[in-house]
């Protein structure tokens, strides 16, 4: 939160108040690199400048770059054009105590994510077995390792995103409780983690209602889902209602039982659209 009140006062003081508005949001320090998310009909040499002069008064800050795409594909990465700096996409990202090495280009990474990250690792008990079916580098899987003694299977089907998920279980010192997988999930767990986990995280809300047989085949006979979705809403009290409403229903023709243990609002992703997280307990 200060990065971002002090990253907006920069954009105010160089470009005004208008300009500000639409840009501050777009902002976030990843390890030393800065990323910027264009917004339409900025120009690139107008958050060029902008770039350079934030690398003046953050002195940590030695690379920057600006997305020019939304998420897309399989692997989920964006498009990027270098602004500043050190041309470098690779860095180390630190969060709660744990090291990641990650390169922004070829990875998807958001510290906004960053409380959500802390907040399932507490939920997380000693001696679980966990299935993260949609890891990334490995965020959740390796701060939860991190806390507890559990056992997590932490698959990705993005090979970058394996690489480096491995590099930074070894930065961790988590090998043998962090166990990463390339591969689609839904393979995955059909061939080798059937009934195994006491948890299943589904961070990757584009596929939470196609994967969610497989999510339950890896559960044991009952446990825990945490369920990411991305649910409209005129306010953040009715995306929470209307995703407790849509999920669940579809949930319960599936298991014998499901409870909602927790249902938050993570933060808005467009206009009367939110990302929201349901903690579950299921009975299969």
């Amino acid at each position: 939160m200060v990065h971002g009140v002090f990253l907006r006062e920069l954009a105010r003081k160089l470009f005004g108040e208008d300009f500000s508005r639409r840009i501050w949001k777009r902002m976030e320090i990843i390890g030393d690199i800065l990323v910027l998310r264009k917004p339409l009909n900025v120009e690139l040499e107008k958050l060029r400048r902008l770039a350079a002069h934030i690398m003046d008064c953050l002195f940590y800050i030695k690379s920057a770059w600006c997305s020019i795409s939304e998420i897309k594909g399989k692997h989920r990465v964006r498009d990027y054009v270098f602004l500043c700096g050190e041309y470098r996409s690779e860095t180390i990202y630190v969060e709660h105590g744990a090291r990641f090495l990650v390169d922004i280009t070829r990875v998807y990474i958001s510290p906004a994510l960053n409380y959500e990250h802390r907040r399932v690792s507490e939920k997380v008990r000693d001696n679980e077995t966990v299935v993260n079916m949609f890891a990334g580098i490995g965020l959740f899987s390796i701060v939860s390792a991190l806390r507890k003694k559990i056992t997590v299977y932490s698959i990705d089907v993005n090979p970058y995103a394996y690489y480096y998920m491995v590099k930074s279980i070894g930065l961790n010192r988590l090998k043998g409780k962090v166990i990463p997988i390339l591969g689609d999930a839904k393979d995955v767990i059909e061939r080798e983690l059937s009934g195994i986990a006491d948890r299943v995280l589904m961070p990757l809300p584009e596929l939470v209602y196609d994967y969610l047989k497989y999510a339950l085949y890896a559960l044991k006979s009952k446990g825990f889902l945490h369920v990411y979705l991305f649910v409209k809403g005129r306010n953040r009290g009715e995306a929470k209602m209307n995703a407790i409403s849509d999920y669940t229903q579809f949930l319960k023709k599936h298991v014998e039982k499901a409870h909602v243990r927790e249902v938050r609002v993570i933060r808005s992703v467009g206009t009367k659209k939110y990302q929201v997280v349901i903690d579950y307990y299921v009975e299969k």
